[in-house]
């Protein structure tokens, strides 16, 4: 897992995204405006991704692999067991967002 970004939310806990997740942009789900990988939005659109907290209402991330894990208050939405392999989007307001910092 390569960590590229890492995503403050206002409840203190943060989000690390991995290069080959994906985030998404949204005004009305399920319908997303804009996606790209963490390592575009690192690389690519750093300032893009900064501006669409403020002109989107949502931000959703998946993981690409189920095995990295990813849960936020205790529902997994990333994840793997023996009896199942699941990646659901974690979406979040981008209001509780409070900043996005490129991880070296």
């Amino acid at each position: 897992m390569t960590m590229v970004l890492k995503i403050h939310i206002s409840d203190g806990s943060e989000i690390i995204v991995n290069g080959c997740d994906q985030i998404y942009f949204y005004n009305l789900i399920p319908y997303n405006e804009t996606v790209r990988s963490g390592y575009s939005w690192k690389k690519d659109c750093y300032r893009e991704l900064m501006t669409h907290l403020m002109k989107y209402k949502f931000i959703a991330i998946v993981r690409k692999h189920s095995s990295d894990g990813m849960e936020n208050f205790n529902p997994q939405f990333a994840f793997l067991d023996a009896n199942s392999e699941s990646n659901k989007p974690l979406i979040l307001q981008t209001n509780c967002v409070i900043k996005i910092t490129k991880i070296a």
